[in-house]
């Protein structure tokens, strides 16, 4: 699996992952806010990620910097 967007709201990374599931690429969000009870932990622990497999990063990466540059 590959990071290839790092986000500091869990909703912004969401609307990523559910944009690239759209495209038919497989895509998780990955943050650690202490299982909801410590949301503040995310900003220690480098955002929640979107992550992809390695044979759609590419393609994962392109999409969501069209959309990041809106």
């Amino acid at each position: 699996m590959r990071t290839i967007a790092t986000y500091l709201s869990e909703a912004n990374a969401n609307i990523a992952s559910g944009l690239l599931k759209a495209e038919g690429i497989s895509a998780d969000v990955v943050g650690d806010d202490g299982g909801g009870m410590r949301p503040s932990l995310v900003f220690f622990t480098g955002g929640y990620k979107v992550v992809v497999d390695e044979k759609d990063a590419e393609r994962a990466t392109e999409l969501i910097k069209a959309i990041d540059n809106k």
